[in-house]
């Protein structure tokens, strides 16, 4: 058996819909322009030029961290960060494809138009 980590074995024994959720996220994002996916050990950078969002798979959901230049005071942030005077890293739960809507949309391209 292979232990080459992939972007799908981040997925194997978990709940189904999270594939779903994750296959949805990145067609949206590729309507912003270029974005690579890069598996590492226990998540899924997504790159522009940059990283500007990553990908963090738990059983039955997975926590979407990207940066902004600006804080963000929603309930669906499940955590803030202060990574500079001008960085924010913000944390998104995702459980099913309806959790990818226009609002977390907006900021995932402000994360994406910030990444040099």
């Amino acid at each position: 058996m292979s232990s080459e980590i992939t972007v799908n074995s981040h997925f194997t024994d978990k709940a189904p819909q999270l594939k779903a959720a994750y296959d949805r996220l990145l067609s949206e994002l590729r309507k912003f322009g270029d974005v690579r996916e890069a598996a590492k050990q226990t998540s899924i950078h997504l790159e522009k030029n940059s990283g500007f969002a990553g990908v963090h798979p738990r059983k039955s959901h997975f926590n979407l961290e990207f940066r902004t230049d600006y804080k963000i005071e929603d309930p669906r942030i499940t955590r803030t960060q202060q990574l500079s005077a001008r960085r924010y890293e913000h944390t998104v739960k995702l459980a099913q494809e309806s959790d990818v809507d226009d609002q977390l949309l907006t900021w995932l391209k402000d994360a994406y138009e910030l990444s040099k």
